[in-house]
């Protein structure tokens, strides 16, 4: 006889396996949430600790002199100038002269109504364009002699007042605000690091010459008398002018030079006038008599040059081993596409080149970083022109972190900090970085010492900060030290 099979009918044995998973729901909830929670206190714990361990990079600024050292006495200052002129002549670059003439309308006054004031605000935008437009412009081509169209200096190191030198510049380390002066504590990212020295590329001088009539006369052209006949046809549909004078205020040079080359890039002569006339305007709803009117104007002579050169868009790349980057090349010249660009590698066996600037960099030999030097240049005119990229190949650090950012000490006590660098920014070494030494420092060498081992010297009672700064990529991780 068969066994009896007892089964339950499919709507009971549905129910029971929904009650089931119910169950086996009501279970999971909480425990994917406290999962869930766990991954984030621990996110968040790694995070603020990653944000207290990364203090930035601090790279050193390279403060190359210029190839001429900057004039201090008027004597040099005219030797300098006369050479860098000098240079432009015999090298032949590509030059730019353009007059300009403005009136600075901050300065219009008359004792007329104030509505001739306004028009005399509204004359002045198109007076300048028409003025300015009566010198005409200057373009010569590169190679083309500019001996006619540039001016030497016309005077002597007597007729110096003063002079100025701007290529100094100061920068926080942590957010690039820049400063002319030195700065102790960052106003707008709040670092108290002070802002580190840097040098421009340019020499940027500021000439003030005596004011005096004969020197105005042999540096400036056109006279004053010239302006004011090219000044009269742009106002006198409006205005009718009369007992017109003008004074010179200021005779001022400006010039910038490329000073890791002496090229000059640019040379203004600048004179301010101030001038006064009698003023009747052509409208009898505005004014019937003559009012005195007056105004300051500024007289420029601008000179602008363009080198020859190649120029490429970066100077220094890191590559890790076989990967690719390009750099592009800008020939600077009258046709550039007419050029072609010849593309080397100094040792093709750390990074390779191709015709489009592709570089590839090779596989690491050993335990030092490669280094090749990659260069593009082009001939033009007869003369080769080139510019290199220093390249650079290796496991670059991306990550440091020092073992304690807090550290008491009594006097004379010891104890030693450990750093530790990695290739990713979240601080897992998955590649070891090729260079993983670090330099120690501290702030105050009277209240902290450290040696190259990092191991810390309690001096004296205060508190002082023992950094190290990682020697590939420079990050820096701080510790506090306090001495009791």
């Amino acid at each position: 006889m068969a066994d009896a099979k007892v089964t339950m009918p499919d709507k009971e044995a549905l129910q029971l396996q929904e009650e089931n998973l119910e169950k086996k729901n009501k279970l999971m909830y909480p425990i994917v949430i406290t999962v869930l929670i766990l991954i984030f206190a621990v996110g968040f714990i790694y995070g603020i600790r990653l944000l207290l361990n990364l203090e930035g990079t601090f790279p050193p600024a390279v403060l190359t002199e210029g190839k001429t050292a900057v004039p201090e006495s008027g004597e040099e200052l005219l030797a300098y100038l006369n050479g860098v002129v000098d240079n432009a002549v015999a090298e032949k670059p590509a030059l730019h002269r353009e007059w300009k003439f403005r009136v600075e309308d901050d300065s219009i006054e008359t004792d007329g109504p104030d509505a001739l004031k306004d028009t005399l605000l509204f004359l002045a935008d198109p007076a300048e364009d028409a003025v300015s437009g009566s010198v005409e412009k200057i373009d010569t081509a590169y190679g083309e002699d500019v001996s006619d169209y540039l001016w030497k200096p016309a005077f002597a190191a007597s007729d110096i007042e003063s002079f100025t030198c701007d290529y100094i510049y100061y920068r926080c380390k942590s957010c690039g605000e820049e400063s002319a002066e030195p700065v102790e504590t960052c106003g707008v990212c709040g670092s108290d690091y002070p802002y580190q020295k840097h040098y421009r590329d340019d020499y940027s001088f500021t000439v003030t010459l005596k004011n005096d009539a004969g020197l105005a006369a042999r540096l400036f052209t056109p006279s004053t008398d010239q302006v004011v006949s090219m000044f009269r046809p742009a106002v006198e549909p409006f205005a009718a002018l009369s007992d017109i004078r003008s004074e010179t205020t200021a005779l001022t040079i400006r010039f910038r030079v490329n000073r890791l080359t002496d090229q000059l890039k640019e040379l203004v002569y600048h004179k301010d006038v101030s001038a006064s006339a009698g003023v009747l305007v052509k409208d009898e709803h505005l004014a019937s008599e003559t009012a005195v009117c007056s105004a300051d104007f500024t007289e420029e002579t601008v000179f602008s040059f363009t080198w020859p050169a190649m120029e490429l868009n970066k100077h220094e790349i890191t590559l890790a081993p076989g990967k690719k980057d390009q750099i592009t090349a800008e020939r600077i010249c009258d046709d550039p596409k007419a050029y072609a660009i010849t593309w080397t590698s100094s040792d093709e066996s750390v990074v390779t080149v191709d015709k489009k600037g592709y570089v590839k960099a090779g596989k690491l030999t050993g335990s030092e970083p490669g280094k090749a030097t990659v260069t593009a240049s082009f001939t033009f005119n007869g003369k080769t022109y080139s510019d290199s990229c220093d390249v650079t190949v290796k496991v670059s650090v991306e990550y440091m972190q020092i073992n304690k950012h807090s550290l008491k000490l009594k006097t004379g006590g010891t104890e030693t900090l450990t750093a530790k660098v990695a290739s990713d920014n979240k601080g897992f070494a998955l590649k070891k970085p090729t260079v993983q030494t670090v330099t120690w420092y501290t702030t105050d060498e009277s209240v902290a010492s450290v040696d190259e081992n990092g191991t810390v010297t309690a001096v004296a009672p205060g508190t002082a900060t023992v950094y190290a700064l990682s020697d590939d990529g420079w990050y820096r991780s701080s510790c506090e030290v306090t001495v009791e």
